[in-house]
């Protein structure tokens, strides 16, 4: 009987070892995360060269740097937006700073763009415009849901 839970606690002992090195593999080789996609690559994507590319990536670090204010303040306005759900506070003011949020997030986001432009010859605004034109596919809302 003695032999045979010795040979259960071996077995044990080798299985959480077994376990414990596959974790250990697995977190240590990891991938690292992949960038961020169009976070400063945007110079790249257009081949870009030398100051061009330089000055685009600076813009391009600028722009997504204001962009996250207003985002954030984007959510901040909805929240508080809905948070007067069901009661009776007036919404309109937060209506307007809403839209004009909107607004200046569509501006800047347009004078970026045709900032990138000036440092970019034909070819390049060609693959500039198929870049916007990508992302705003991409943000365009899908055909409705059939109802069921």
């Amino acid at each position: 009987m003695m032999k045979g839970t010795r040979f259960y606690k071996l077995i044990i002992i080798a299985l959480v070892a077994m376990n414990i090195g596959t974790l250990a593999y697995f977190q240590l080789t990891k991938p690292p995360h992949p960038p961020k996609p169009n976070h400063g690559d945007l110079g790249r994507q257009l081949k870009l060269k030398d100051d061009s590319k330089s000055k685009v990536d600076a813009l391009e670090k600028q722009h997504h740097k204001d962009k996250k204010v207003l985002i954030h303040r984007d959510h901040d306005l909805h929240r508080k937006l809905f948070n007067r759900i069901g009661t009776d506070k007036p919404t309109h003011v937060l209506l307007n700073q809403i839209a004009k949020n909107k607004e200046e997030i569509e501006s800047m986001t347009f004078i970026f763009f045709d900032d990138v432009a000036e440092y970019c010859n034909e070819k390049q605004k060609k693959k500039l415009i198929q870049f916007v034109q990508k992302r705003l596919n991409r943000i365009r809302p899908g055909p409705p849901h059939p109802r069921r």
